[in-house]
């Protein structure tokens, strides 16, 4: 199995109040975790907290702040290329 996310990408943690005290919100990929059996995992950062945290592929989605970073850089590059 292949990781979906790579190390620096923006994800949206989802809670699980049955499972953990983990809040909900944006954090990024620090690490990809070697996969033998089981769920992919992954090591994530919060941007919101300075812990660290490992969690399952199931419990991250694309994030809609990254989304919004990556059009903002991609217009920036756009003026930059057709000033030339």
């Amino acid at each position: 199995m292949l990781h979906r996310y790579k190390v620096g990408d923006l994800l949206d943690m989802r809670t699980d109040l049955r499972r953990s005290n983990r809040p909900a919100g944006t954090c990024e990929v620090l690490t990809c975790l070697p996969h033998e059996k089981g769920p992919l995992m992954y090591r994530v950062k919060s941007v919101s907290e300075r812990n660290e945290r490992v969690m399952e592929e199931a419990d991250l989605s694309p994030s809609d702040s990254a989304k919004s970073l990556h059009e903002a850089n991609e217009s920036i590059f756009s003026i930059a290329v057709s000033k030339r």
